[in-house]
């Protein structure tokens, strides 16, 4: 008997994983050079913004889980922020952590000669991506901010958000 319902629940775990039709796990960004992630990004983005594939919660968490190891170099790292930020996640985790490290500084910046993706601050622009999620958030962490430099990243973050909603 316990069998049966051992085969059962693999079968429906698999119809539920194919039904689910989605991603889940983000490209290694410990393991991957600047130009197989920067490649694996791009690619990501491109096939995720077309649809071609959808992300499930799982993708986020586990990309989440990367940056918070803390064992990505500064380049990898931007991408990582910068491909959260892309996916427009609304959970609380990934926002805490984007604005934990609103002042993460990038040490290369997008190329100019091409639609920039990040700037100096890609957490920054990652929340403002977010949009209205990343709202409350921020003011929940504004009152008890005394880093003057993060404060005024949070504030610029909101006028962005609130400016876009405004159009």
């Amino acid at each position: 008997m316990t069998k049966k319902y051992c085969s059962l629940f693999i079968l429906l775990t698999t119809f539920h994983l194919h039904a689910q039709n989605c991603i889940t796990n983000p490209p290694d960004f410990i393991y991957l050079s600047y130009n197989e992630a920067n490649a694996t990004v791009k690619s990501e983005d491109d096939s995720i913004g077309r649809g071609a594939e959808k992300v499930c919660p799982e993708y986020i968490t586990n990309l989440v889980y990367q940056l918070r190891e803390g064992h990505l170099s500064n380049d990898n790292k931007t991408l990582a922020i910068y491909l959260l930020g892309e996916l427009h996640p609304n959970d609380t985790n990934s926002i805490e952590f984007l604005i934990e490290n609103i002042d993460f500084k990038a040490t290369k910046i997008d190329p100019p000669w091409a639609p920039r993706r990040w700037g100096e601050y890609p957490a920054e622009e990652a929340l403002i991506t977010v949009g209205q999620p990343a709202v409350i958030p921020i003011l929940n962490h504004l009152p008890s901010e005394t880093n003057q430099l993060r404060r005024q990243l949070m504030c610029d973050v909101l006028k962005q958000v609130l400016r876009r909603e405004k159009q």
